[in-house]
C-alpha cells in the first residue's frame, strides 16, 4: 500500500522533541514554541533544486545533509545558536528507500546541532528541498553585514575554494586522487556550518557573512551594507594543503568566486585583534587575516604582493546551464 503525505510525515519525519522550548511539533497545524526570554529569534530559509543546487544523481542521504548544512550556515554568520527547523519537501513520487536515506541524512546533521524538526510540508513535483532554520542570540549581539568599520581587519575562517573544486570534481572537470575525492565530497555535501566560530565571535567581530556566493561577492555585500571599501591580499587567501597540486590560477579563481565554501568572512577592530588571536592560539578559531577595511566607495579591491589585481566580482551559479 502506497503512503500518503501524512504517512510519510509520521514514518520518516516525526521524532520526540529534544528541547523544552518545543511545546507542539510535527503532527499539528502549527508548531508551538517558547522562545527564551531576553533573546532575539533569527530565521533564514533556503531552497535547493535538483540539477541546480546538487546533481540529480546524488544520494538522498547526501542531499539532506547539504540542505540542512547550507541553511544552518546562515545562523553561524549571525552568531546564533541553532534551535529548530522546518522542511518543505517536493517529491516526484513516494519512494520509501529514498525517504529513509534522506531522513537519516537529515537527522544526522540535526542531531549534531541539537535541532528539532518542528513542521513543514510535503507535496508532489520536481525534487525540491526548502529548509527554514531558526536560532537565538542575545539582544543586540547579532553579527550583521552593516557594521564593518574603517580600519577593521578582514578575516576568513577555514579554507577557500573547496566548494568550487568539489563541484568541478562532481561535473568531471577535475581529476583527483581518492583522498582528495573523499575530502571534496564531504565539503560539498556536508560543509561544516561555522556555528562554533560564530558564537566565539559575538562581541568581538564587527561584521560577518557566510561565504556562499564566493569571497568577492560576499565581501561586496559587506562593503555595500557598511558603506566601506574592502582591500584583500590575494597571497594571504587560505587553501586546503590537500589541494595544493591544483593549478594555481584555477584554484585562486575558485577561492575568489567559486562559492559554496560556507566559511565566515568577518571584520575585527584593532581593539579586538588580540582577542581574535587568542581564540586562534587556543584552537577555538581557525581563521586567517586576508585584508583591511578602508575608506572610499563600496567596492572590493584585490592586491597581490602590493600590486592591484582587477577581478570580475561575480559569484558562481552552480549547475547553471
Amino acid at each position: 500500500m502506497s503512503l500518503n503525505e501524512f504517512d510519510v510525515i509520521k514514518k520518516y519525519f516525526t521524532r520526540s522533541s529534544t528541547q523544552c522550548s518545543v511545546e507542539k511539533s510535527v503532527g499539528d497545524d502549527c508548531a508551538i514554541l517558547t522562545p527564551s526570554p531576553s533573546k532575539h529569534l533569527v530565521m533564514s530559509m533556503d531552497t535547493l533544486v535538483a540539477g541546480r543546487h546538487f546533481p540529480e544523481s546524488a544520494s538522498p542521504y547526501d542531499i539532506a545533509m547539504r540542505a540542512l548544512c547550507t541553511s544552518v550556515s546562515d545562523l553561524a554568520a549571525m552568531g546564533a545558536k541553532p534551535l529548530w527547523f522546518t522542511l518543505g519537501l517536493t517529491l516526484p513520487a513516494v519512494d520509501e528507500a529514498w525517504l529513509q536515506s534522506f531522513s537519516d541524512g537529515l537527522f544526522s546533521i540535526a542531531d549534531q546541532y541539537a535541532m528539532d524538526l518542528i513542521g513543514g510540508d510535503i507535496t508532489q513535483g520536481a525534487l525540491t528541498i526548502t529548509v527554514q532554520v531558526h536560532g537565538e542570540l542575545d539582544r543586540g549581539q547579532a553579527l550583521c553585514r552593516d557594521q564593518a568599520q574603517v580600519g577593521d581587519h578582514v578575516f576568513v575562517t577555514g579554507s577557500l575554494g573547496d566548494g568550487a573544486a568539489a563541484l568541478a570534481m562532481l561535473q568531471q572537470q577535475l581529476s583527483v586522487s581518492s583522498e582528495q575525492a573523499d575530502y571534496l565530497h564531504a565539503r560539498f555535501y556536508s560543509p561544516l556550518p561555522q556555528i562554533a566560530a560564530g558564537l566565539e565571535l559575538v562581541g568581538i567581530a564587527n561584521a560577518a557573512i557566510d561565504i556562499s556566493d564566493g569571497l568577492l561577492s560576499d565581501a561586496q555585500h559587506i562593503a555595500n551594507a557598511s558603506k566601506v571599501s574592502i582591500e584583500l591580499q590575494l597571497e594571504s587567501l587560505p587553501y586546503q594543503p590537500l589541494l595544493a597540486d591544483i593549478e594555481q590560477q584555477r584554484m585562486r579563481q575558485w577561492m575568489l568566486s567559486g562559492g559554496d565554501d560556507y566559511q565566515l568572512l568577518f571584520t575585527v577592530s584593532n581593539k579586538q585583534l588580540s582577542a581574535v588571536q587568542s581564540l586562534i592560539d587556543q584552537g577555538l578559531l581557525i581563521a586567517t587575516q586576508i585584508g583591511t577595511v578602508c575608506t572610499g566607495e563600496p567596492q572590493v579591491r584585490c592586491y597581490f604582493q602590493g600590486e592591484y589585481q582587477p577581478q570580475q566580482q561575480s559569484g558562481y551559479q552552480h549547475f547553471a546551464s
